[in-house]
């Protein structure tokens, strides 16, 4: 679980930053409704990746030791 888990995460996280972004562009969608939710959950997905990446990077580092 501790290695699939960040990579999950950083899907999710993709997933929704392109729904954001289509949101954005094309506003017939409503994906996300309302603006005072959307620019804190993208900082979130944003945080998520950074996060994301840095433990899979951290357990590589690990394995090839």
């Amino acid at each position: 679980m501790k290695k699939i888990l960040p990579h999950i995460c950083l899907d999710m996280a993709v997933i929704f930053i392109v729904l954001w972004v289509l949101d954005r562009f094309n506003g017939a969608m409503q994906f996300l409704s309302r603006d005072v939710f959307k620019i804190p959950f993208l900082i979130f997905l944003v945080l998520v990746i950074v996060e994301s990446v840095m433990l899979i990077a951290r357990q590589r580092r690990k394995k090839d030791r």
